[in-house]
């Protein structure tokens, strides 16, 4: 790896955990605004490869379109700063896996995917929605809150407008929070356009969860920290059956 790539993967990684240390510091000394100068853009020719890159690849609008509102919310919402790249994390998403193999593709680009990231974010207010090139010329329009109600789900479907049927009304920092989401998604990941297999997946995983919950307070009393090896060891079985009780084609 490049010591521009290192940093720039750096810089990104900097974006995913906005929750903590310096961002945490700027969240709570500035008001929820766009700054007075925006972060430079990038040179026209490499920001017209970035959104070509967009139009034309659906995995890498959605890692671009995860960058642009984890950091705009972190911005926005200072209370939940971070929250987004939690439950990014506790549902096992791709996030940099498109950017990554762009930037392998083309180093060049390393550098202002980082700028255009920062530029798009700090030029749009809170409450207003995010447009980014989509296929065919055409365009996608996301609104930031929606898509936070509807994570992780909407990391492939920005535009969805229901909240996850498994998480049954739970508020996003709390799912963020909640460790039994860890393993739920590791063994029932988020499936992909069939609506039947979601269903199944999002049923099972709303049972795993519970079950983890209800081990979770049966050994410590509470539902905080992280999950231990007594508790992943009382799960397997739990685990085991709920996979095998979908279609084939649906584990």
């Amino acid at each position: 790896m490049t010591r521009l790539r290192a940093r720039t993967v750096a810089l990104l990684v900097v974006l995913l955990l906005a929750g903590t240390g310096a961002a945490l510091l700027w969240n709570a000394t500035h008001a929820p605004s766009p700054p007075a100068v925006a972060f430079p853009a990038p040179a026209a020719e490499a920001q017209a490869r970035i959104e070509h890159h967009m139009a034309a690849d659906k995995a890498f609008r959605d890692d671009l379109l995860f960058l642009l509102v984890a950091t705009l919310r972190d911005r926005c919402e200072p209370a939940q700063a971070g929250v987004l790249a939690r439950m990014a994390n506790r549902a096992s998403l791709p996030v940099l896996a498109a950017v990554s193999t762009v930037t392998t593709q083309d180093a060049s680009l390393d550098r202002p995917i980082y700028q255009y990231i920062q530029h798009r974010a700090d030029a749009t207010g809170c409450g207003q929605p995010l447009r980014l090139p989509a296929g065919d010329g055409g365009s996608v329009e996301v609104d930031i809150e929606q898509y936070a109600r509807t994570f992780p789900d909407s990391y492939f479907d920005p535009q969805r407008s229901s909240v996850p049927r498994d998480f049954g009304g739970r508020p996003l920092p709390e799912r963020a929070g909640n460790a039994c989401n860890s393993v739920v998604y590791s063994v029932l990941p988020l499936g992909g356009g069939d609506w039947r297999c979601s269903t199944l997946r999002s049923n099972a995983r709303a049972r795993v969860r519970a079950l983890c919950e209800d081990e979770m307070q049966r050994q410590h009393g509470h539902l905080r920290g992280e999950l231990d090896a007594a508790v992943g060891h009382a799960m397997q079985d739990p685990i085991v059956q709920a996979v095998a009780a979908l279609p084939a084609e649906c584990r």
